[in-house]
């Protein structure tokens, strides 16, 4: 019995993302940054389109939102995560950026569920720049200058394994 266009892709994607990971070693590392980058991307692109695609609203403040999840994540792989284990504190990061920044989602949509249009974006506008601003001026999260030797955990079948899923999840 053939599967669900949607399976398949799902299951394509999957196979290539585990592909990837087995050969990315053997690539050059500035590609594979980059190709991570575009993995990164694809996962933001894809939300941005299920927000100002199909709802049809005109939101500013993805920017906002990714810098606390890949904040939170940094930060927790550079202070609380050991080298030793890093299998397991990278998903977990992962995990835990994802669910602070839908908490900080949660309390900046709860205020502004009513806004459309132009007040919709002015609100998510000034909640990135909310955002910029804190980062610049805490130093927990390393001030203007950033956080400094972040391990790299991810690799290039976590990046387009994740994004597989993304479009996968926001598609059906």
């Amino acid at each position: 019995m053939p599967l669900p266009g949607a399976k398949r892709w799902l299951l394509l994607g999957i196979a290539l993302a585990v592909l990837a990971s087995y050969f990315s070693p053997q690539f050059n590392r500035y590609y594979l940054g980059v190709a991570v980058d575009v993995g990164i991307a694809i996962i933001l692109a894809t939300s941005l389109n299920l927000i100002n695609g199909h709802t049809g609203q005109f939101s500013l403040g993805h920017a906002g939102f990714m810098a606390v999840g890949g904040y939170f994540s940094a930060w927790i792989s550079l202070k609380i995560g050991p080298v030793d284990h890093a299998s397991w504190y990278f998903p977990l990061s992962l995990l835990a950026g994802g669910l602070l920044a839908s908490l900080v989602g949660l309390m900046v949509g709860v205020p502004s569920l009513r806004l459309k249009g132009d007040y919709l974006a002015i609100v998510t506008l000034g909640f990135g720049e909310i955002i910029r601003v804190i980062v610049q001026n805490t130093e927990a999260v390393g001030a203007a200058s950033g956080l400094k030797d972040i391990p790299k955990y991810t690799s290039l079948g976590w990046a387009f394994g994740l994004a597989v899923v993304t479009v996968y999840v926001i598609s059906s």
